[in-house]
């Protein structure tokens, strides 16, 4: 599902205004409802997955900080 899809639902519901009856634009709705609950589970998994992947992200970056050692600052030389 995807919004264009949505538009076109409402765009027929509005066209169909006052040229059918009412039981079957209140379906049209219903049908439109729909449509937007399915984009909203969509938007639910696609942020899901996200934070999902920003934590994956953050558990690799802190280990592999904790096996790769700090850099060491080179050993001072006097030069005369």
């Amino acid at each position: 599902m995807n919004t264009a899809r949505l538009i076109d639902q409402l765009l027929q519901i509005e066209q169909s205004l006052g040229k059918l009856e009412t039981a079957r634009i209140r379906g049209m709705i219903f049908e439109a409802q729909e449509s937007v609950l399915e984009l909203e589970k969509q938007m639910i998994e696609v942020l899901t997955d996200y934070e999902g992947l920003k934590m994956l992200i953050e558990f690799s970056r802190n280990s592999w900080d904790s096996v790769v050692p700090a850099a060491e600052a080179p050993a001072k030389f006097l030069v005369n």
